[in-house]
């Protein structure tokens, strides 16, 4: 038990060092950036038609009103849509990303291995799930990393 008690000591023995990003920010920064946020506009545009449509169908049928059998198949259709063009915008987005977040992702490993860092958040992500209660606003390194991403 001795033994256990002091290897786990020890594997603790190095000092952490935990910093945050805005890793939607960086993203964002990246030149493809531009692309992802293009298509994210479209997607929303797209999305939001055809949820319309939807919408329009259920509160008809919520009202009690009857539909036709050619409604209740444009409401199938509808339905099958929107979930294949949320499927395909979700792939195009993660493609359009993807130079953003290897870009991203090479850049934080530099820092880290620079400065130290044990662990790098995602800020909002932290935030969001209330995995932090409280840090410093100096362990923020979203702006390093837009420096180097921007060559500054």
């Amino acid at each position: 038990v001795i033994a256990f008690a002091a290897s786990t000591l020890s594997a603790q023995s190095r000092p952490t060092k935990v910093v945050f990003i805005d890793s939607q920010t960086a993203l964002m920064a990246h030149p493809s950036g531009t692309a992802v946020n293009a298509l994210r506009e479209q997607a929303t545009a797209e999305i939001n038609d055809l949820a319309a449509s939807i919408n329009a169908i259920e509160r008809r049928i919520v009202a009690g009103q009857q539909i036709s059998a050619e409604e209740a198949e444009r409401y199938q259709t509808l339905q099958t849509s929107l979930t294949a063009v949320q499927n395909r915008y979700l792939a195009e987005i993660d493609a359009a990303a993807a130079p953003a977040v290897t870009a991203v992702n090479e850049i934080i490993a530099q820092l880290a291995q620079e400065n130290g860092y044990t662990i790098v958040l995602d800020r909002e992500t932290a935030r969001e799930s209330r995995l932090i209660v409280y840090s410093d606003n100096d362990l923020d390194i979203t702006q390093m990393v837009l420096d180097r991403m921007l060559g500054q």
